[in-house]
């Protein structure tokens, strides 16, 4: 177990499933950060609704178990990647890393068939539409699917990761905790979250060549562990 601000990562978990509400205040009191790295290091990491893929190179490329055991997915075919995206994914492939494209998010089993992982990364789920689905709004239908989908593919003690933005209308968009409930996991740890600690990193929104993180300046990391 790797150490975390002087205590393990699962005692900084349970700690912060004490504050289950995305609020400015709740962050103030989970001042840590997520920390990827350590997860990177434990290997079997599968990056999902990747856009450009600039997350999953960041974190490929630093200290951690061999390559192989790291996934990086997008859900567009592979004809509507970016040249960004296109130029990422070499890189990835390079280093050892394997690349999907067309992977659809909320039924990973569909292609990627059994495989499981320690660790399943989603960053900024956005996508870019606030057109009801099913009476919620869509950014909540995706996550729900997205973490019951996931579920499936955990090895035992693994965690689901999902980044956002810390605002009100974020916060009744995803309603994480909702969400949580609905797939079967515990309240998600809230932590901190700084996108420009990762350099390299630009994130890209699954429906379009935006991003979920213009105009914003407060994120948070949510880890769910069943």
């Amino acid at each position: 177990m790797y150490e975390f601000r002087g205590a393990t990562l699962q005692d900084a978990i349970h700690q912060a499933v004490r504050y289950p509400a995305l609020s400015t205040k709740t962050l103030a009191k989970m001042a840590a950060k997520f920390d990827f790295t350590a997860r990177m290091r434990m290997g079997s990491v599968l990056f999902v609704g990747e856009g450009n893929l600039s997350f999953a190179l960041t974190m490929s490329r630093t200290p951690r178990d061999p390559a192989s055991s790291i996934l990086a997915t997008v859900d567009e075919a592979e004809e509507g990647l970016t040249d960004t995206a296109c130029d990422n994914a070499r890189k990835l492939l390079k280093l050892g890393c394997s690349v999907k494209t067309g992977v659809d998010t909320t039924g990973l089993s569909d292609t990627i068939g059994k495989r499981q992982f320690r660790t399943i990364i989603f960053q900024f789920p956005n996508v870019a539409s606030r057109y009801p689905r099913y009476g919620q709004n869509p950014n909540h239908v995706l996550v729900t699917r997205f973490l019951k989908s996931a579920r499936n593919h955990l090895k035992p003690g693994g965690l689901v990761v999902i980044s956002t933005v810390d605002s009100p209308f974020y916060e009744g968009a995803f309603k994480l905790d909702e969400a949580a409930r609905k797939a079967g996991f515990a309240a998600p740890a809230i932590f901190s979250c700084d996108p420009e600690d990762y350099a390299g990193y630009s994130h890209q929104n699954m429906a379009n060549e935006g991003s979920a993180t213009d105009g914003h300046t407060a994120f948070a990391t949510f880890v769910f562990s069943g």
